[in-house]
């Protein structure tokens, strides 16, 4: 029989539903399953999704309220944010980091840059889409955002600009998980397909509390399981990282997680990618350096579609971008992008304010 189930874990929904499937197959005997993702509050009026957003974030603020209301071991202390209310939760998170690491109001910015960059590869990025068309073979004229511009873009808060915002948009994506059998079975077995190895998923606070601490956050213990999941390997054995970029401190706290970097220098790794990029551009030859780079496993080998911030974000729907992106990665078809030889890929999706974390690893089957 045909079975329908929903998942919602905000922005990790597609991820947690892609591990869902997973033990659908599993344990439920089940050959083929189809994970469908659609959101469209880029067509929505602005002054609507406003509201939308800022009443979830409400919601999610009531819901912790109870939540320490029932718990008498809970000392958390909440305040309510300014609206738009989402931006305000994050500034806070960014806040935190900035005071507890080294982390800069440039070095955050430097990862709107970086994402600018891949995204102008992508044909199908709202970035690229919204700015002058490139070749698709060549990097001839790079298409990225300068740091200029994001310094001098409109504040929303005072640690994130509209720049650092993820890109509204409208869309959808879909992707079928089958078993071995089935495609045994249906003659469509082939190496080099994506398969599933491991996956993590982990829940914090639903709502940023004032007194945050390292205790609040989920994301390295999601990707502590899925590394785990997938035989104790580490993000030296990942060619590919596809992390949830809301906001550039999501980014940040996500590369850490993923052990791309030591805790508290996420955004000493961001400022190190931006400066080979730049070194890259403003050379003598900046299409082929910019090429070589590009080329390049060790250079910020991240969201290579742009992410949420420069690709587009259909609210909830994210997550399957970087998905599919791995996908891609895997069999070898991210024309211009192209990692060489991916055959590992770990993906990240955060639901809420940094509150549910689902990670998943993919790999090439041989």
């Amino acid at each position: 029989p045909l079975r329908c189930r929903t998942i919602d874990t905000g922005g990790a929904g597609p991820v947690t539903a892609l591990l869902e499937a997973v033990r659908m197959i599993k344990y439920e005997a089940l050959e083929c399953v189809a994970v469908v993702a659609a959101d469209s509050v880029g067509s929505m009026d602005s002054h609507a999704f406003l509201t939308k957003a800022d009443d979830i974030f409400l919601k999610l603020q009531q819901q912790q309220q109870q939540h320490m209301h029932n718990d008498d071991n809970d000392d958390t202390t909440i305040s309510p944010v300014k609206s738009p209310a989402i931006p305000h939760g994050y500034d806070r998170i960014t806040q935190y980091q900035m005071e507890n690491f080294e982390l800069t109001r440039d070095q955050l910015r430097m990862a709107v840059c970086l994402e600018s960059l891949h995204a102008g590869i992508h044909p199908d990025s709202l970035f690229r889409r919204e700015n002058k068309k490139i070749d698709d073979n060549a990097v001839s004229t790079p298409l990225y955002t300068t740091l200029e511009e994001v310094r001098q873009a409109a504040p929303v808060t005072p640690n994130i600009s509209l720049f650092e915002c993820a890109r509204r948009a409208d869309g959808a994506a879909c992707l079928v998980l089958a078993s071995n059998r089935f495609l045994t079975r249906r003659n469509l077995y082939q190496q080099g397909l994506p398969t599933i190895i491991g996956g993590g998923e982990s829940s914090g606070p639903l709502y940023p509390p004032i007194n945050m601490s390292e205790t609040h956050f989920s994301c390295e213990e999601a990707m502590n399981f899925a590394y785990a999941s997938a035989g104790n390997i580490s993000s030296d054995n990942i060619d590919f990282f596809g992390l949830y970029d809301c906001f550039p401190i999501c980014l940040v706290r996500a590369l850490e997680a993923a052990g791309l970097c030591l805790k508290g220098s996420g955004g000493q790794y961001i400022e190190a990618q931006y400066e080979r990029m730049m070194k890259a551009i403003q050379s003598s030859s900046p299409e082929k350096n910019l090429n070589t780079l590009l080329n390049d496993r060790n250079f910020f080998p991240v969201n290579t579609h742009g992410g949420l911030l420069c690709f587009g974000a259909p609210w909830e729907v994210p997550a399957m971008f970087n998905i599919i992106e791995a996908a891609n990665q895997i069999r070898g078809e991210a024309k211009g992008r192209q990692i060489e030889n991916c055959k590992r890929a770990l993906v990240y999706g955060n639901g809420g304010i940094l509150s549910a974390s689902a990670v998943a690893i993919l790999a090439r089957s041989l």
